[in-house]
């Protein structure tokens, strides 16, 4: 059976990552055994780690009901099971929101939270810690068949009064009605459903997600809050026999579009199905054209170009990879999505490595390296000039007075440093008070009444949703002062110091150098994309308000919830930023005074020997040693030393 481009790629980022988890732990042992270890860098090398151990990649399949959202998922990721292993029938199959993933500290099953929960006004992420309100089915087995009939539960309905479905947010016209009892519908009996599933590709941070339909994202805002917010690649999904209709065309521009102007998310329109289109007495030819003339078509619908199209057929798809057809999968035109979702994971990687805390981490390790090739470089010349002179005292006495000098150099440097260290604290301080999350507790508690009593979808709550971002970003703009300063205060330093750290490093070597930035437009960044999707689901609203208004007050607090996120992942990089700033300067430091001391032990052994020749070879035994730990050095660091080498997926570490 084929694999697929898409899953080698996944499965090439996740070696990736265990090989980078293993090369910090190298380097961790290797700092450890040559005695340059510390606290602060041991808590920068676990953070790293943190960051790797939690990263998650989360892929989005949306679109109206029966566009083959799930068909496409079976395709991309389960063919090697030989059969469908996600319901994919003619019709509606997903009914509620599902999500696959792993946690390692659940048992494999399917949890599942009843519909009725729609009456409270928590949110779905409310009741993620809230067991007790899922219904559970457990995954003892990978047998495909018991998979198959444990995933059906997913798409299972429940008959209910029109009146009651009205209650749990849904529009009876949407539903299909029970013929045999009037006044009934069939409702999914399902809120949300998540399958916790060990597979391989899910087991290393994979989530996937499988939308019904625009109704999920009217009755569920938070969908369009969490699940969209945290994706890193999102398939909107049309077909061939549908193309694009009111529905599609309301999800794209209400939900999906926004996406297409942020740079760290992949947005894919998808038209599926294209197998409807093939006709085989006209010929191969014929149906190029006429799928070219529906990518256009759909593409104008939607204001994209039509190359950003990309026609598949995952029926074929799956029949091709499940069979070994080679003719089917061409046909299928699935690589062109498979080499999409690539990229986009490629992007992320990319991502991942900009983030503060892991290139900090790398170009630590770097510069490790270089400490002790300076030394290394400092050894060899005193080796030389001590083999070539009969009477060597006098020189080692120099070599023994310029080394004493050297540490009493770095001594006093980290000193300077450690006080510059308190300068930084109190800048940080002011960064902190900055940023306290009270004042958006105040308007939270002034504003909260207000969208219970008064707001309604439409002007009104657009309006309250503007003034409420408009009063944190006003906090964030002052905020921004104090992080002008603090990045100013740490360029200073770095310029004071950073000239000095290396007087053999090599230009490449000292941009390793550079102050960390504190980015605070990351987090703007963040807010406005909230921002615009809370924007995009109040022009929902009205259509999909209950009563009692309790959809509004879930969207609240599914908005509440993910602007606390950004606010506490602000707070936590300022303190990050406090204890990082100036690791790299001090690091640099240390390491040579620990270096030179190693050095100093090994001159005061050469000058209680006195035979010339001894000393020669005591201090060869002492360079090949440090050579060996350099030879450890680039095995953990690869080949290209460059901090800002290629980071193609090529298992190697990314310098």
């Amino acid at each position: 059976m084929s694999r697929g481009q898409l899953v080698c790629q996944i499965e090439n980022y996740i070696q990736w990552k265990l090989d980078l988890k293993n090369q910090l732990a190298r380097y961790h042992a290797w700092l450890k055994n040559n005695k340059l270890d510390n606290q602060e860098l041991e808590q920068r090398i676990s953070r790293t780690t943190r960051l790797l151990n939690e990263d998650r990649i989360g892929l989005v399949f949306t679109g109206e009901n029966s566009r083959g959202k799930t068909e496409l998922v079976n395709a991309l990721f389960f063919a090697t099971y030989g059969q469908r292993l996600l319901p994919s029938e003619i019709g509606r199959t997903t009914m509620c929101p599902t999500e696959l993933t792993f946690d390692p500290e659940l048992e494999p099953a399917i949890r599942l939270l009843p519909i009725e929960t729609r009456k409270s006004d928590q949110p779905i992420e409310y009741y993620q810690a809230v067991l007790s309100r899922w219904t559970t089915i457990p995954l003892r087995s990978n047998n495909a068949e018991e998979l198959i009939k444990a995933f059906n539960e997913v798409s299972r309905t429940k008959q209910v009064s029109v009146e009651e479905a009205i209650a749990l947010g849904f529009s009876p016209g949407a539903l299909e009605t029970n013929e045999a009892k009037p006044g009934t519908v069939f409702i999914p009996s399902w809120r949300y459903a998540t399958i916790n599933f060990d597979h391989p590709l899910l087991h290393h941070g994979i989530r996937i997600f499988d939308m019904p339909s625009l109704d999920a994202y009217g009755n569920e805002p938070e969908v369009a809050l969490n699940i969209l917010n945290t994706a890193q690649a999102i398939c909107f999904v049309v077909s061939a026999d549908n193309g694009v209709g009111l529905g599609d065309l309301t999800l794209w521009r209400q939900h999906i579009r926004t996406f297409l102007d942020e740079t760290n998310k992949s947005l894919i329109p998808v038209l599926n199905k294209i197998d409807l289109l093939w006709d085989e007495l006209e010929g191969e030819r014929f149906t190029n054209l006429t799928i070219d003339h529906r990518c256009r078509t759909i593409a104008k619908k939607l204001s994209l170009d039509a190359t950003q199209i990309l026609p598949v057929s995952a029926k074929h798809a799956i029949l091709g990879k499940t069979k070994n057809n080679a003719r089917f999968l061409e046909r299928s035109r699935i690589q062109s999505l498979e080499e999409e979702l690539s990229n986009a994971i490629s992007q992320h990687k990319e991502g991942l490595l900009n983030q503060n805390v892991l290139r900090g981490t790398l170009d630590l390790m770097h510069n490790s390296r270089n400490s002790m090739v300076e030394r290394h470089n400092a050894l060899r010349e005193q080796q030389q000039k001590i083999s070539n002179e009969h009477n060597n005292q006098a020189i080692i006495d120099s070599f023994n007075q310029q080394t004493r000098q050297e540490h009493d150099l770095f001594h006093k440097r980290l000193l300077t440093l450690r006080s510059n260290r308190r300068m930084l604290a109190r800048q940080s301080e002011l960064l902190q008070a900055a940023a306290e999350t009270k004042q958006f507790e105040q308007y939270l508690y002034k504003i909260k009444p207000d969208l219970i009593n008064n707001w309604q979808p439409g002007a009104n709550l657009a309006q309250g949703i503007a003034e409420f971002f408009r009063m944190i970003y006003l906090d964030l703009s002052s905020l921004q002062m104090e992080v002008s300063m603090a990045n100013k205060l740490a360029a200073s330093l770095y310029k004071k110091h950073g000239n000095h750290s290396s007087n053999t490093a090599s230009v490449a070597d000292k941009e390793c150098f550079k102050p960390p930035h504190f980015d605070l437009n990351r987090f703007i960044r963040q807010l406005r994309a909230l921002q615009s999707r809370a924007e995009g689901i109040n022009l929902q609203l009205k259509d999909y308000i209950s009563k009692d208004g309790l959809t509004v007050q879930r969207f609240f607090n599914a908005l509440l919830l993910n602007i606390k996120k950004v606010l506490n992942a602000l707070q936590k990089e300022i303190l990050y930023w406090d204890e990082d700033v100036l690791l790299p300067l001090t690091q640099h430091t240390l390491e040579q005074k620990q270096l030179i001391e190693q050095q100093m032990v090994q001159l005061k052994n050469l000058m209680i020997d006195t035979g010339q020749r001894w000393r020669a070879e005591k201090l060869g035994l002492f360079i090949n040693d440090r050579e060996k730990q350099l030879a450890v050095a680039d095995t953990f660091m690869g080949s290209d030393l460059s901090p800002t080498g290629n980071t193609e997926f090529n298992g190697n570490m990314p310098f």
